[in-house]
């Protein structure tokens, strides 16, 4: 049993737009979510015929001992050490309150306040800092550039009058990507993964693959999470990772509780994501998936729930299925 880092190095731009987010075509982002990436490593199986893995991918999910966190930020700073991030906690931290001050000083903490409210990532080590800062109303950054969100012009070529139009993609910087973070119980699960990882890359994630976008490699070897860590972010990582006693346990991948869940899914402070998207297969035309409600990353419950794996629906003969299996870091707030 161990947890996984495998570091993402993006050659293309891409288009991670998501309707659940209120995403258009000429948005783009960074987000995107475990239960797309599980949806496009089994439809990139199905689709090259490798039913055997694929199988061997749905047991192993199926019975937890295979699990994926959303697809994170990571960079390199200038020093050349790793920096893994992960969602701000949908929490409200009660503060201590804090000593009155000059007008001046009054305004640019509120503005702080601001940035830090709007901000969607921090960095794993620094998480205590933020509980502190949040409770304290002291000042808070955590703020990193991953890259840059641009537009590009297309033209529609499939009317009888060329229309052109937007893509909305975003360009990672040259030490900067995602990461997926894997609890893997089975050793060997490690290789399997990565092979599948590499696989995928080669065809792309997200919208307009076709036209190139979301093509990656692995952009180093695979960290294995210990406590005392390479970096300063996956010894923290491995920390929040056990403490299953803390008193909020923060989802870093989509939930669906089951029905016995719920109760516990009431005690807690989430956020909910709707999410549909289109069902492809080789064979026929794409077809639109129903559509669900996941408890999204960043959301934070007093227990550790497992969660399930939705079948949507039946199609061609198989099952339609939408990851939504926690995977928690612990926090003391």
């Amino acid at each position: 049993m161990s947890y996984v880092i495998y570091p993402l190095q993006f050659d293309t731009a891409v288009h991670f737009a998501q309707a659940g987010r209120g995403g258009r075509l000429d948005e783009a982002g960074t987000e995107y979510g475990a239960d797309a990436l599980f949806s496009a490593l089994c439809a990139e199986l199905a689709a090259t015929g490798e039913m055997d893995a694929l199988t061997h991918l749905h047991e192993r999910v199926a019975a937890r001992e295979l699990l994926f966190s959303d697809l994170l930020p990571w960079r390199v700073d200038a020093a050349g050490e790793m920096e893994f991030y992960v969602p701000r906690p949908v929490l409200r931290i009660e503060g201590t309150g804090e000593a009155r001050t000059n007008f001046v000083e009054t305004c640019s903490r509120a503005t702080e306040r601001k940035k830090q409210k709007s901000m969607k990532y921090l960095r794993a080590s620094c998480m205590a800092d933020y509980v502190d800062a949040m409770r304290t109303g002291a000042p808070f950054s955590s703020a990193a550039e991953f890259g840059m969100a641009s537009l590009r012009q297309r033209v529609n070529t499939r009317e009888a009058e060329p229309l052109p139009y937007y893509v909305g993609q975003f360009d990672f910087h040259r030490d900067a990507g995602l990461y997926l973070l894997a609890y893997v119980h089975h050793a060997e699960d490690a290789d399997f993964l990565r092979e599948m990882l590499i696989w995928l890359g080669l065809s792309g994630i997200g919208g307009k693959r076709t036209s190139g976008f979301g093509k990656f490699h692995i952009a180093e070897d695979e960290i294995v999470l210990d406590a005392d860590g390479i970096y300063a972010d996956d010894a923290a990582l491995y920390a929040l990772l056990h403490a299953a006693d803390a008193p909020w346990q923060m989802t870093i991948a989509p939930v669906v509780p089951a029905a016995e869940e719920l109760p516990h899914v009431k005690d807690g402070v989430y956020r909910l994501r709707r999410t549909g998207g289109f069902i492809t297969a080789p064979a026929h035309e794409a077809e639109k998936k129903n559509s669900i409600y996941l408890i999204d990353a960043g959301s934070c419950l007093r227990t550790r729930i497992g969660g399930s794996l939705a079948e949507l629906c039946r199609y061609d003969g198989h099952p339609v299925w939408r990851y939504g299996f926690g995977l928690y870091l612990g926090v003391t707030a």
